[in-house]
This record gives structure tokens, C-alpha cells and sequence, in this order.
């Protein structure tokens, strides 16, 4: 676990998911390098879990659906498979869905986001590198 201890960063970053659908996409929180990615449904490259001395807090994730679908998010619990849902809605066509509550992920935590039909997915996060 990251402990601040007056040196290190703080960014402002995005992801975004295209066409997500079907699959369980990880998030690319995009490492020391910048912005995480834009990726594809069933993602599992780049940077998925957090790393060791970072703490990432999510701001905001949008879905944006182009057909009626479910979305559920997750958190992996320390990349352990234990996974802990903290958003399960359904979305009719056409719609977006907001969710804009502030998670707190830590070293070895894995963001994934699942859809049962297509959707765009975008996302903002801080970025706290303290290595």
C-alpha cells in the first residue's frame, strides 16, 4: 500500500472502453507513461492492476449503450479473484449511465467492466504514484 510521503505525483487520467460487450474488459490505468489506453471489450493489456506505491481513485465511469444492456462493474480484490460488484444496473438503448461515486483502488486491485450487449465506456481517475 502506497503511504504519501511527500514526494511522488499526482495526475489527472482517463480510459475508455470501445465497444464494450460480452466481455469482461479490465481498465489500463497506463503505468507511468500517461493516460490509460483506449481499449477493446475483453481487455487484459497494459497496466490492469494497480501497481506497488500507487493509489488510484476513480472519479467518474460513463457507459454510453447502444442496445439494451446490463452492466455490472467490479473491483478483483488485490488481483485475487475475489471480486466485490459495486455497480449492477440495467440501461435501455440509447442511454447513458453516470457513475460518479469515488472508489479507492490499491496495489494489486483490478477495475473490471462487464456489459451484456455494446456500449462506449469512459472513465477519469487521480493517479498517485509514490515510488
Amino acid at each position: 500500500m502506497a503511504i504519501p510521503t511527500g514526494s511522488g505525483s499526482e495526475v489527472l487520467r482517463n480510459f475508455g472502453i470501445n465497444g464494450s460487450g460480452g466481455a469482461t474488459s479490465l481498465v489500463d490505468f497506463g503505468g507511468t507513461s500517461g493516460t490509460g489506453s483506449v481499449r477493446t471489450a475483453g481487455n487484459t493489456a497494459g497496466v490492469v492492476a494497480v501497481p506497488a506505491n500507487v493509489i488510484i481513485t476513480i472519479l467518474n465511469i460513463i457507459w454510453k449503450a447502444s442496445a439494451d444492456i446490463t452492466l455490472t462493474a467490479t473491483i478483483d480484490w488485490q488481483g485475487s479473484g475475489t471480486d466485490i460488484t459495486f455497480c449492477y444496473f440495467r440501461l435501455p438503448d440509447n442511454s447513458a449511465f453516470v457513475f460518479s461515486e469515488k472508489i479507492v483502488l490499491r496495489e494489486g486491485d483490478k477495475l473490471e467492466l462487464y456489459t451484456t450487449g455494446t456500449a462506449d465506456i469512459y472513465g477519469s481517475f487521480i493517479y498517485q504514484d509514490w515510488t
